[in-house]
Order: C-alpha cells, then sequence, then structure tokens
C-alpha cells in the first residue's frame, strides 16, 4: 500500500475528493473492485513492467466507472490508489486476524496511529480510511477497533 501511495504522489498534486465518492459506501465499493496486489510478483524486468501496466490498466478502467466527474484519467488513477492504500491499509489494521495471525489491540493501536497520521496529509487516503469498516462489511468479514485510538478515522462511519 506504501507503494501505491508514492506512486500516486508521484502521478501529480493530491485532488479533492470528487462528488462521486463522497458517500463512504461508494469509496468501498471502489476499492473492492480495484483490490489486488499492486507490485508484480516477478523480478524479470519484461514481466514486471507488463503486470505492472496490466495492473494500472484495471485500476484505470475501474475507476473511470466509478469516479465519473473526473474526467482526466491521471488524475483518476491519483485517486483510486490514494483511496486503495488508505482503505486497505486500514482495513488490515482492524481485521480480526490477518495472515500473520490475530491482530492484538497494542498492535492494531500503533498501526492505527501511523496511518492516521498519513491521513493527516492526504485528504484523499483519509478517505480512504474512513471506508475500511464499510470495505470490511462489503466482503462480509469481521473487525474490530479494540486498540483504535478514539479520534481514529477509521470509527467515523463504523
Amino acid at each position: 500500500m506504501a507503494v501505491a501511495h508514492i506512486f500516486a504522489q508521484e502521478l501529480g498534486p493530491m485532488p479533492q475528493l470528487p462528488g462521486s465518492l463522497q458517500e463512504v459506501g461508494r469509496r468501498a465499493e471502489l476499492v473492492h473492485e480495484m483490490d489486488g496486489p499492486f507490485m508484480p510478483t516477478t523480478l524479470e524486468l519484461p514481466a514486471f513492467l507488463v503486470e505492472l501496466a496490466t495492473r494500472l490498466r484495471v485500476i484505470a478502467e475501474v475507476s473511470e466507472r466509478f469516479i465519473t466527474d473526473v474526467p482526466d484519467g491521471l488524475t483518476r488513477l491519483n485517486i483510486a490508489l490514494r483511496l486503495w492504500a488508505g482503505c486497505i491499509s486500514a482495513a488490515k489494521t482492524i481485521a480480526n486476524e490477518t495472515m500473520s495471525g490475530q491482530n492484538t489491540p497494542e498492535r492494531r493501536g500503533e498501526i492505527m496511529r501511523d496511518i492516521d497520521q498519513v491521513a493527516g496529509t492526504d485528504a484523499i487516503y483519509a478517505a480512504g480510511v474512513e471506508a475500511a469498516p464499510s470495505f470490511k462489511k462489503l466482503r462480509n468479514q469481521g473487525y474490530s477497533f479494540d486498540g483504535v485510538p478514539n479520534g481514529s478515522l477509521v470509527r467515523r462511519y463504523p
């Protein structure tokens, strides 16, 4: 997620959250549709570039369906990557379990403080963080706020 966020930052300045994504459920749907590994799984240069280009094309196509009020494709990609990075980072943090085991309240609190710090400098990333509980509900996955600071953005739309 950090690589996708950096990539988005390099696509251009932070855009405003468009009207088409004001509703938190719509943000969760976009992230659900575009979700998948961002970084290629191979280190062989030609295959790496093909995988990355394919992934970016998929994200661009999905974002065009959801972000209907932003005509520029690079701006839509910028928005989609920032939103995805924030949402998936927060969703993994509030998950009951991860691939590496159970999330503890202490670890959840530490990570969410870092996520909220990034969100404080990036409104689109923050909008993704807010959508994490809706994303988890959309996927019928359990989650917990145990250990998450009371003022965290992930608690805004529980």
